[in-house]
């Protein structure tokens, strides 16, 4: 059975080519893990270097263009 807080969690798909799923599920059964583990620990790795936690939706979006200008001059 889930918790409560498990399923509220965001999903997501992803894709890993034969090498990099291979070499996942080895450290995952050679440290007794799941796969989903070690990726959810990798994830927050790259997050906390990256500064991922610290930013903000202003940070993260880009600055809108102008389309209201022609580019004929």
């Amino acid at each position: 059975m889930h918790s409560s807080f498990a399923s509220a969690m965001p999903r997501i798909t992803i894709a890993l080519n034969e090498k990099d799923h291979r070499a996942l599920k080895l450290l995952s059964l050679r440290d007794s893990r799941r796969l989903s583990e070690l990726i959810d620990d990798a994830i927050k790795i790259y997050l906390t270097s990256a500064g991922g936690y610290g930013l903000s939706i202003s940070e993260a979006t880009p600055e809108p263009t102008d389309r209201g200008q022609s580019s004929n001059g």
